[in-house]
């Protein structure tokens, strides 16, 4: 037997790859239980930009991940699920979902795939404790049961949003069997906003943006939540951030601005600020916290406000009260050290016939389908080296 501990997409990625004698010992009662709340249940699960692009997205584990991405790329997954009777739609911006735009749709085809080449599936056993012995390895799940494995990949994510079985068990497993574990942080977070309340107003506006933090510049949609913000330019650099940072957006050119009211000297700002492609509920929230009376007229507005307006809207600072915690963020930073893993095999370079894969391991990925992707992608690289080594 091989023990897959896990059932979501690095596991099954792992249990086609191997086919018979692979068993999936998930914790939960059904497989899959974050892969069928991703993308609002919609499941964005790869990304069909061309091969240098979708590299260039994992950034700095780019080389690391390399051939996991090459052993089974984007190209390959859209395929195998297509095949087996799962069609797929690829959106404007290279996002790619089920045509049904059902998370379930790609777990059951993912499960039917790796049950239909020899796997099997156990669930509500949740593997509490492993020990490595002459032949091979000893687990012991919760409920008492034991299990006698060959080889072992770990593939239970990671330590973000553990409603959904995520609750740090691949890091704690790891550990006991020798391996350096990085705390884990949330990924993929949102942020609140200290002074935030004249915003409050605007959740749910979304708008592209330029964002800065110390040295570092980033670009995307920003969501406007209750409380702070959202949306990929805040998640895919939440991990960057930490309390009490201050990070900056362009909301609006400011010379842009300057024009508009030399035009319109007898409208108010509040018929002004929405030329520049900004909500009349943001046109007002940003008068309130800059404290400039919204029925304004341009010719009545001062220098000084004027100035003050013009430069925030082109670099509007914020500062972040907290990030969101690792109980609701979509994924963490932190897990089994890469060192510590054959980036060529995903086999533990401590002890051999261990294996891991997926959010187990230390990366942290965009949004966009590339998490799922590359969960699966060293999840089938794992399962396909267990049987050569």
């Amino acid at each position: 037997m091989i023990a897959i501990i896990g059932a979501g997409p690095a596991a099954m990625g792992a249990a086609i790859a191997i086919g018979k004698n692979a068993v999936m010992l998930e914790r939960n009662p059904v497989p899959g239980k974050k892969l069928l709340l991703s993308g609002k249940g919609q499941c964005n699960f790869t990304n069909a930009c061309d091969s240098e692009a979708f590299l260039r997205a994992l950034a700095e584990f780019r080389n690391w991940l390399k051939p996991a991405f090459f052993a089974f790329d984007n190209r390959a997954f859209i395929r195998l699920l297509e095949d087996a009777g799962c069609p797929v739609l690829i959106r404007d911006d290279d996002k790619v979902f089920p045509q049904s735009m059902k998370a379930g749709d790609v777990r059951d085809t993912l499960l039917k795939i790796a049950l239909g080449g020899g796997a099997s599936l156990i669930t509500d056993c949740r593997i509490t404790h492993i020990e490595a012995v002459s032949d091979g390895f000893r687990l012991v799940a919760a409920n008492g049961k034991r299990y006698q494995a060959r080889k072992i990949i770990i593939a239970a994510g990671g330590a973000a949003w553990p409603l959904t079985g995520s609750d740090g068990s691949s890091y704690r497993l790891a550990a006991s069997l020798g391996h350096r574990v990085l705390k884990p942080r949330p990924a993929l977070a949102s942020v609140r906003i200290k002074d935030y309340s004249p915003f409050s107003a605007c959740a749910g506006i979304a708008l592209k943006t330029r964002m800065s933090f110390g040295k570092n510049r980033a670009e995307g949609d920003l969501l406007f939540t209750h409380t702070g913000f959202s949306g990929p330019v805040i998640l895919n650099n939440s991990r960057f951030l930490q309390v009490d940072d201050q990070i900056r957006l362009l909301l609006a050119d400011g010379s842009a601005l300057s024009a508009l009211l030399r035009r319109h000297p007898k409208k108010q700002l509040s018929s002004i600020l929405p030329m520049l492609a900004l909500p009349q509920s943001l046109a007002f929230a940003i008068c309130q916290h800059l404290k400039i009376p919204a029925g304004t007229m341009a010719a009545e507005l001062q220098a000084s406000p004027r100035k003050l307006l013009e430069s925030w809207l082109g670099s509007a600072p914020f500062r972040i009260s907290a990030l969101e915690s690792l109980a609701t963020a979509m994924s963490d930073f932190g897990g089994v050290d890469l060192k510590g893993v054959n980036t060529k095999t995903m086999q533990s370079r401590l002890t051999p016939g261990l294996f891991f894969a997926g959010e187990s391991l230390a990366y942290s990925l965009p949004t966009g389908g590339f998490s799922i992707q590359m969960a699966f992608s060293t999840g089938y690289l794992a399962g396909k080296n267990v049987n050569s080594i």
